[in-house]
């Protein structure tokens, strides 16, 4: 059992990652692009550049040319950081992203619709295998 739920795991990480890749490509956009927009949603308030290269691990010189991009498409806008006058803040334009975020939406639904047949202790223990599968993937990206 442990076998395939290693396979098992390793493939949806593939396959996820080939149905953001997809979206994107449905919305113009590349794959980080994407990723950018759907952080910004989860996060719901405005990030320092900073961050968001650090989440998607990207340099600076990379983190600027995404941030251009999505400005120049009117997904984000550059705000005064009110703690800090050297920096900005990234805004999502939650109506003007609503194309790519409804395709994000699509694969959310997706995975929604099957937890459906789940009772609470099967979601509880899928839950935490997951939250300890974040742990070790956020710690082993931080190399």
């Amino acid at each position: 059992m442990l076998k395939r739920i290693h396979l098992s795991l390793r493939e949806l990480i593939e396959v996820a990652e080939i149905a953001r890749a997809r979206a994107a490509k449905l919305q113009n956009l590349h794959p980080t692009d994407m990723a950018c927009l759907a952080y910004l949603q989860r996060v719901g308030s405005p990030v320092s550049a900073k961050q968001i290269s650090s989440h998607l691990n990207l340099s600076s010189g990379s983190g600027t040319a995404l941030l251009d991009r999505l400005e120049a498409a009117g997904y984000t806008r550059r705000l005064p950081n009110p703690d800090d006058r050297r920096s900005v803040l990234i805004e999502l334009d939650t109506e003007k992203a609503k194309e790519p975020l409804a395709r994000l939406a699509e694969i959310e639904r997706g995975y929604s619709a099957m937890t459906q047949s789940f009772s609470e202790n099967d979601l509880a223990a899928i839950a935490k295998f997951l939250d300890e599968m974040n742990k070790i993937a956020k710690r082993l990206a931080e190399y």
